[in-house]
């Protein structure tokens, strides 16, 4: 009898565990599958758009005084995609008293051809309060920049619209743009330009090979390039146009360092900027 139990028990501890392998792995693979579900649905972190170059300027009118500072920043977002920021604060042309902005803007680099998609600037008095907005839109189809200007005070607004035919630039995208002019080897090349007015003008970047200048203290040698504005039929209205320069690093990967030139329209006056760093 004793033999029967014994044997019965064996047989019943054997059918358990072949029960039991049957069935085990099954809920394994189920706990795996919901563990890979909830992996697939969790959403990915936000990429940071990585900081390409910084730097910091300060503008001074002819006779030394300090009219702004601002902050510069360089990021690529992704794929061709690059957005440049300002941040300033002073004394600036066009606006009353003592304002800060925010500038902003995105444009495509294939590496060939650098091309501005939108810019952005919001205007702010002392108190803080926004007192104006100007936008600057590009359609490279249509090979239209669509340009508003809003007055939040007085309630007022201006759109206009240009058909550029050449490269076409932005105040923000100059220093970018004239580096790789430098990094081309040309001697010379014709852009145009849209300024904060808004309007849009026809310009000539000359190479005028390398000098030292001092910023700073500091003594640097840089290529000076010179923006030469061009009028077709007119250019004897040339002489109340005033040239602008630019001044790059003269070694790779040739930083801007310095301006001089009307602040932002012809009816602006004429100022230096130059880098802080």
């Amino acid at each position: 009898m004793e033999r029967k139990a014994v044997k019965k028990a064996c047989i019943f501890l054997f059918a358990f565990l072949v029960f039991c392998s049957a069935f085990l792995p099954d809920v394994a693979a189920e706990t795996a599958a919901e563990t890979i579900t909830e992996t697939a649905v969790a959403p990915a972190p936000e990429a940071i758009p990585e900081i390409l170059y910084a730097t910091s300027y300060e503008c001074r009118d002819l006779n030394g005084d300090l009219r702004w500072r601002a902050s510069y920043e360089l990021k690529h977002k992704e794929g061709n995609i690059y957005s440049v920021t300002e941040n300033g604060k002073g004394v600036y042309s066009g606006f009353r008293g003592k304002v800060s902005w925010i500038a902003e803007m995105e444009f495509n680099d294939s590496g060939v051809i650098m091309r501005p998609i939108w810019t952005k600037r919001r205007v702010f008095n002392e108190a803080g309060k926004e007192i104006a907005v100007q936008t600057q839109d590009f359609d490279f189809n249509k090979r239209i920049v669509t340009c508003r200007k809003e007055d939040l005070i007085g309630n007022k607004s201006v759109e206009k619209k240009f058909a550029f035919t050449k490269n076409v630039i932005t105040r923000l995208l100059q220093g970018v743009y004239t580096r790789r002019f430098i990094e081309s080897g040309e001697p010379s090349r014709d852009i145009q330009l849209v300024s904060p007015e808004p309007a849009l003008y026809n310009l000539k970047l000359k190479r005028l090979g390398t000098e030292e200048i001092e910023i700073n203290g500091r003594k640097r040698k840089a290529y000076k390039v010179c923006l030469d504005p061009q009028l077709g039929a007119l250019s004897f209205i040339k002489i109340f146009l005033p040239k602008a320069y630019t001044w790059h690093f003269a070694k790779p990967r040739f930083e801007w360092l310095k301006y001089e030139g009307v602040e932002n329209s012809i009816k602006s006056p004429i100022v230096e900027i130059t880098i802080l760093d």
